[in-house]
Order: C-alpha cells, then structure tokens, then sequence
C-alpha cells in the first residue's frame, strides 16, 4: 500500500482528536475515546477503503479483547471495595504507620511499596486516592504527598490491576505474552528503581536522598527485582507481589536501630514537613486512620487471591480444566481494503471466561466475603455498597477503553497504524527508539490509562519496529514503560489525588512537580532502549 502524506494525516486524525478535545478542551476519555473512534471509522471507510465486512470484523476482534481487558478491571474494583468497605484498606495503612517515625522509611512504606501493591490489586488513582491522605495524616506537605503517590506507584502499572495493561500489549502487538514479559519486566524494573529514589528527591531533595540512599536504594532494588522474576513467572501477580515485598522489607528496615536513634528521625525530617505531629497542614484532607481490623483479616482476601492463583498453576489439571469450562473465541477469514491492505485470516483473542485472571479476583472476592462474613465484619448492605462503587468506577473507565480498543484495531486492519508508523520512520529513522517511552507517556497522559497508551501505539511502536528492522519486543517493552511512567503525569490521577486532599485547582502544581522526573526517565528508559536495540541486541525479534 502507498504512503503518501495525505494518507498520514488522515491516519494521525483519530489520535490528534484525542490530543485536542483531551488536552485542549479538557474531555474526559470516555467522551473524548468515541469521537476518536468514530474519526477512525470515517477514515477507514473514505480514505483507506475499508468495507463493512472488514469493519464489522475488526469491531468484533476489538469487542472481544475489550472485554478480557474489562474483566481485570471490574474484578479488581469488586476486590478492593471488599475489602475498603470493612475497613481493611485503612487497617493495612494503619499497621505501617505504627511501626517507625523515621519520615523516609515512613515514605518507602506508605508512598511507595503501599501504593505499588495497591496499584497491583486495584489500580485506576486507588493508589494515589488512598496513599496521599495517609502521608498528609503522618505530616507531609500536601502537594508533595500527591507527588510522592503519583510517583511512588507509577512505574509498576504495567503489571498493577491484575497486569491489565500488560494484557493490552500484548493483545495489541500480537507478540507472545512468555516472549514480551521479560521485556517489559527489565524496563519496569529498571524504572521501579528510578521512582524510588524521584518519590524521596520529591518530598526532601537531595538532602532527604542522600540521608534515605540506603535504605531507598534496599527497597527499590528489592521491589525491581522481585517484579522481574514474577513477571517472567506470572505476570499477573508481579505488581501485587512486589508491592508485599517491599512493605516486608520497609517493616525489616523499620526494626533496625540506626534508622530510629532521635538523630536519624530528626535528620529524616525535610522543611516540608512542619512539625513531628500528625497532620501540620490544617487546610487539606489527611487521614489519621484506625486500626478497624487485625492485620491478617484486612489482608485475607489477597491472601485468598495468592492460594488461589497458586493452586491454578501447580496442580496439575487444574487450569486446563477451568479453561476447558467456557472460552470466548471467535474466528475470522482473510479480507482486505480497496487499497490491497491483507488482514490474514486467524481468530480472537481467547478468553477463558473460567480460567481468566478477572476470574480468580471474583473468587478472591467470594472468599473475601465469606471470611468477613464468619468473623462478622460483614454487615448487611454492604455488598450493595460494593457494587455501587464497582458500577461507579468501572463504567467511565470501560467506555474509555472499549472506544479506543475499537478505534485501535479499525486503525490495525484498514492499514492506518502502517501508514502512520511508515511516515515516522522515514522522518527520524534510527534516533526513533529514544523517544519510544515518550510515545507511551504521551499516550498516558492523553487518556489517563497505561491500558488505553498500549492499545493506542502498541502496533504503532510494532509497526515502526518492523520498518526499522529492530526487535519488537524490545520496543514494545520501551513503549508499555513509556506509558507506565506516565501514570504520574495523567490529569485523571492527578485530579483523584488533589480532589481526594482538598487540593482542587492546584492541579498544576503537582503536574509542575512530576514532570520533570517523568521526562527525565523517559529519556533514560530511551537511550537504555536505543543501545540495546542497536548495539546489545540486534538480532533479537
């Protein structure tokens, strides 16, 4: 198929009305995402020739994948609201708030290794919605509380919400989820070490890093390469799994003498801080929180969902029993655009409607339930309470994702993502790979998703990939980091932390102090992309 520069621009159309009615008119992306899609369909139809069947098909393709991707997110918003709803969220916070005064160690725990598990189990601002309020109640500036969230759970998205967003590459790419994830777990990983040392630079400086190097340094690495391991096992875990063992980490810490001496608790202390006292800042919204429950009963719900995961993968039959029970898949012949454009024939995503990730956090729910239900923390009402939450939480995010999964595979099969990629190669050539992470950032920032990054550009960044003659893997690893990080810079995250502190119209503010952190590590993340692509790894696919 020609490329020419008309061609280009109406196959950039869908994604720059996103940028426009996002950034410019300031829509949401479950308003902006349909009028992206429906650009999409009016150029696939007029300027690359799509047909009906073609659209047809790649709707359905679209709708299937929407819905496994859906699936992790309504299961873990029903999972943390189980638990939130009973107090058990505030309890596992206010069991790492007892154990040290020493403000470093207070931020790995609460700013960092907190938020990164809470971002493995639920995701969509959780992290910063529930983290930011408990740094303000142990006295943290406010602004830099939201920064420190924001940052502190931003690099582990990619495998966060039960790997949703890991799901989303690869359904997008096409590439193999064994070949892709330790990939992407080098990236993440690499980046996890990074945020841990940005979340403490961002409440005291270089003062607070140089005071907090060791202890930062053991809990970042710990996390990093905790995540790179599980991810290559499980990747749905990676993220939840990663977040426990740096709060189990920061609680070793925490014991040790030299971090809680008077000396090193005053030292810890940065000017933003006001005062040893819960709180200092009387005009926003801590939360000084209460022990509600014991520790291992708030906990036991994700308990459930560890036993639950592991007796699916280690008892023999027991996985290809679920996946044999009910199986979303459909099948699809070859067809084409007027413009000879070939989709070869090939099937769905399949979605294992027993077996799916989604599947086990509804078990984990259940379980959840009936273990507050026996020790009598379950009240009635509750589940009403759960499920109004769920629905409220789940229905702007699924719209937003359906609609640009939709757009993404229009784009994939009426041969726009080809155009777009093959015009961006051919203007930056081999310097692109540096400024792959940025792609994935930009596309965060646009809708507020790592999720709906990855679908936007997966197969763009794989397109270029294959023009380049560089692997796609790597690429696809260096996009999904892109969009990780840039979870930090999203306005609909940012906006859940300041609304959720009383911090609202000082959106900027925040913004002003994660952007240059979220830069600057792309930009690391690039040129560590750029050398393996060309010089270390050259020859992997």
């Amino acid at each position: 198929m020609e490329v020419n520069v008309f061609r280009w621009i109406c196959a950039s159309l869908p994604i720059l009305a996103i940028l426009v009615l996002m950034i410019g008119f300031k829509w949401s992306a479950s308003k902006a995402g349909p009028i992206g899609f429906f650009v999409a369909l009016i150029g696939a139809l007029v300027v690359f020739k799509a047909d009906f069947h073609l659209l047809a098909n790649s709707n359905a393709k679209g709708f299937v994948m929407a819905f496994y991707v859906l699936y992790i997110v309504w299961g873990a918003l029903l999972l943390y609201n189980v638990v939130d709803v009973t107090g058990g969220i505030e309890s596992i916070g206010a069991t790492f708030i007892e154990m040290t005064r020493n403000k470093i160690l207070q931020l790995l725990m609460i700013g960092f290794a907190f938020v990164t598990f809470l971002q493995g189990v639920a995701g969509f601002g959780v992290p910063v919605a529930v983290g930011a309020p408990l740094l303000i109640g142990m006295g943290f500036d406010p602004v830099s509380a939201v920064a420190i969230a924001l940052i502190g759970h931003s690099w582990a998205v990619t495998f966060g919400d039960m790997a949703a967003s890991f799901a989303s590459l690869q359904q997008a790419t096409g590439l193999p989820a064994a070949d892709l994830a330790p990939w992407c777990g080098f990236f993440i990983a690499l980046a996890g070490i990074f945020c841990g040392m940005f979340a403490v630079h961002a409440y005291g400086g270089m003062k607070a890093l140089r005071q907090g190097l060791v202890p930062t340094l053991v809990v970042s690495f710990s996390m990093s390469i905790a995540l790179w391991f599980i991810a290559q096992w499980e990747p749905t875990l990676a993220t939840f799994l990663s977040g426990i063992v740096g709060m189990l980490v920061t609680a070793l810490l925490a014991r040790a003498k030299v971090f809680n001496t008077e000396e090193a608790i005053s030292a810890s202390f940065s000017s933003t801080v006001l005062s040893n006292t819960p709180n200092p800042n009387p005009g926003a919204k801590g939360k000084v929180v209460t022990k509600k429950l014991p520790f291992n009963l708030a906990f036991a719900p994700y308990y459930s969902l560890i036993v639950i995961v592991l007796l699916v993968k280690f008892i023999p039959g027991v996985e290809d029993w679920l996946k044999g029970l009910l199986v979303l898949k459909l099948k699809f012949g070859e067809y084409s655009t007027g413009l000879g454009w070939v989709t070869p024939a090939g099937s769905s995503t399949s979605v294992g409607i027993f077996s799916h990730a989604g599947a086990f956090l509804v078990y984990a729910s259940i379980v959840g339930m009936l273990i507050y239900r026996a020790k009598g923390v379950w009240k009635p009402g509750m589940f009403k309470t759960v499920l109004s939450k769920v629905v409220k939480g789940g229905v702007s995010s699924s719209i937003a994702t359906t609609s640009m999964v939709l757009m993404a595979f229009m784009m994939v099969e009426s041969g726009m993502t080809y155009t777009l990629a093959k015009g961006v190669a051919n203007a930056f050539g081999s310097i692109y790979p540096i400024f792959i992470p940025l792609v994935g950032v930009l596309g965060a920032f646009m809708t507020g998703s790592n999720t709906n990054s990855n679908v936007m550009f997966g197969a763009f960044q794989v397109q270029i990939a294959k023009i380049l003659g560089i692997s796609t893997l790597i690429s696809a690893a260096a996009q999904t980091a892109g969009g990780s990080i840039g979870s930090m810079l999203a306005p609909s995250k940012v906006i859940v932390g300041t609304s959720t502190v009383g911090l609202t119209g000082r959106e900027g503010e925040v913004i002003g102090k994660t952007l240059k952190y979220c830069v600057t590590l792309a930009l690391i993340l690039g040129v560590i992309a750029w050398c393996m692509l060309f010089i270390l790894y050259k020859h992997v696919y």
